[in-house]
């Protein structure tokens, strides 16, 4: 569900005395659609973010900065003009509708004190941030529409309030006038959330529940008698949120989220709004980029794959083409042997092959032109261009082999990336490796590049595990010992893993590395896995191979089932 009025005005009435009066230090955009203000208060700074995503619009603090671009966006850069510095005076909702408005107390450029409104519309895909002026000029907007008037200089226009009513603004008998004259087909959620302002779908039906009725019961169903229940539970939950509100995170499918109490359905409560709407949309915005990120990587990947499968297709083909030079040799040699019986002139001649027995008579095809001596030379030179090609064709068919594994070893790893961090990797990787022609932009904070995860074996075995090529070069090369044991999914793409001890390891830490290698593979859907496992020091690397691939032997193999194990416990 999106972040409706009722949940909202909880969110609200917590923001509000958290930040109020709070000096803005600075101001980010670290995407097109979401704006931080850093906020320093007595004795600690709160970062307030407002996100106008299309599909997460939401307002909360966070712990951290996001990161940022290294250029500012236009927008930022005005609101850095206008209220760097200013004082927030100030967050409130628009009666329940979802519309934040924050007045800051700013100084013009002459010095004079002058009061300015971010106002935030929660409107999902509409959703927009706006800096007004006291006179309710846009100074800007965080996404502009000419057509609609949303421009520098044209005057703020709330959305249309549709007739919408605040909720505590109706009295009881009116309440139950409005229902005594609804058309009876008309369900109640339905007048519910056209009447009053901040209830959505859900809330609507919340109400109709905590009144004892079916949340979809139509108005003719519904007796004068039992009107009174309706406002009852109507009036209950208005009461719950004025309270504070029952912040829950609620376990459906979909998963759903409220500041009010949904009856009959089980949930994960939390102590705020802001904590909740924070955990649930900051997560799935996470997710949302995540999923983006990988989209935009796997297509780029998938085209280069399907490009040197088609590359490895042809060269198979000429390979084919190319080892018949045994044939041609065969040939020259047979001719040579009955070089007495070629007649000069001819098409061909039928000469024995010595190698099989009974010597059956084998037809050689000539060129009538040339004398029988050059006939001779010319099939083995046919034997030597096709013996040369032969040898070049496997040279760049292996190559593209490796090639084509390095790139599904690449397409697994986006499809297991599960922070964004890996993806930068990868990332970099492929723009170094030149599969990506713009490099990535830089970070604006310097984060650690992440490391192979380390899991922990229930014999307190340190177990790692390659999440990019990158790491999983590190990881056999760097990390591992020549004596630590390095596992890999047999005859699959996947990740390294290395047992970090030596000697002889236990039955259980191997299976779980084991596992590990069959869960981070190409086959970790199957039930049944091979994975091989050596020593590291016989694993090794082709000189200029590519990033990631190796060679191992000496190898023993171990059967798991991926799809059925506890995963050992992470360490950080």
């Amino acid at each position: 569900m999106p972040l409706d009025g009722l949940t909202l005005s909880v969110l609200v009435r917590e923001l509000d005395p958290l930040l109020k009066n709070g000096r803005v230090l600075k101001i980010y955009q670290p995407d097109e659609a979401a704006v931080t203000l850093q906020l320093r208060l007595p004795g600690k700074t709160e970062i307030l973010l407002l996100s106008a995503d299309p599909v997460h619009p939401r307002i909360h603090t966070v712990a951290e900065q996001p990161e940022n671009p290294l250029n500012p966006p236009a927008f930022c850069m005005l609101l850095r003009k206008y209220l760097e510095p200013s004082r927030l005076l100030t967050i409130e909702q628009q009666g329940l509708d979802r519309i934040c408005r924050l007045r800051f107390e700013a100084v013009d450029p002459s010095g004079k004190s002058i009061e300015l409104t971010l106002v935030f519309e929660v409107m999902g895909r509409h959703s927009n941030l706006y800096l007004v002026t006291e006179d309710g000029i846009i100074l800007d907007a965080l996404k502009r529409f000419p057509d609609q008037g949303v421009m520098p200089g044209k005057p703020y226009i709330p959305p249309p309030d549709q007739g919408k009513v605040e909720p505590g603004s109706l009295s009881r008998e009116l309440f139950l006038d409005e229902i005594r004259l609804l058309p009876a087909p008309v369900p109640l959620w339905k007048w519910i959330t056209g009447k009053f302002q901040g209830f959505s779908k859900t809330a609507a039906q919340e109400v109709l529940r905590r009144g004892g009725f079916d949340p979809r019961i139509e108005r003719g169903a519904i007796d004068a008698a039992s009107w009174p229940l309706v406002y009852e539970a109507f009036a209950d939950l208005l009461h719950e949120l004025e309270s504070g509100g029952t912040p829950t995170l609620y376990k459906t499918e979909p998963e759903d989220f409220a500041a009010y109490s949904l009856t009959g359905l089980p949930g994960e409560r939390f102590a705020t709004a802001n904590e909740l709407i924070r955990t649930v949309l900051g997560e799935r915005q996470a997710g949302k980029e995540l999923e983006e990120m990988k989209n935009r990587l796997r297509k780029r990947i998938a085209r280069d794959h399907k490009r040197v499968a088609r590359k490895e297709a042809i060269q198979q083909t000429e390979l084919q083409e190319a080892e018949q030079a045994d044939h041609f040799r065969h040939l020259g040699e047979l001719l040579t042997a009955s070089f007495h019986l070629i007649p000069k002139g001819a098409a061909s001649v039928d000469v024995p092959d010595y190698t099989q027995e009974g010597a059956p008579l084998v037809t050689v095809p000539l060129d009538e032109r040339l004398s029988p001596s050059a006939n001779v030379q010319r099939i083995f030179k046919r034997y030597a261009k096709a013996k040369a090609s032969q040898e070049q064709i496997t040279l760049q068919l292996e190559k593209t082999r490796q090639e084509r594994s390095y790139l599904e070893d690449v397409l697994l790893q986006i499809e297991l990336a599960d922070h964004p961090e890996i993806l930068k990797e990868i990332e970099t990787e492929l723009y170094q490796a030149g599969y990506l022609k713009r490099k990535p932009k830089p970070s604006t904070r310097k984060v650690q590049s992440s490391g192979p995860d380390r899991y922990l074996s229930k014999d307190g075995i340190t177990i790692l595990v390659g999440r990019s090529n990158r790491q999983n070069d590190y990881l056999t090369f760097r990390l591992a010992g020549p004596n630590h044991l390095w596992l890999h999914a047999r005859n699959a793409a996947g990740s390294h893993v290395a047992v970090l001890a030596e000697g002889e390891i236990p039955q259980e830490t191997l299976l779980a590395a084991a596992q590990l290698a069959a869960y981070f593979s190409q086959s970790r859907r199957s039930p049944k896995v091979d994975v091989d496992y050596t020593l590291r020091k016989h694993v090794r690397k082709p000189k200029g191979a590519a990033p990631g691939y190796v060679h191992y032997d000496k190898a023993r193999t171990i059967t798991v089932n991926p799809t059925d194990f506890t995963m050992p416990e992470k360490q950080n």
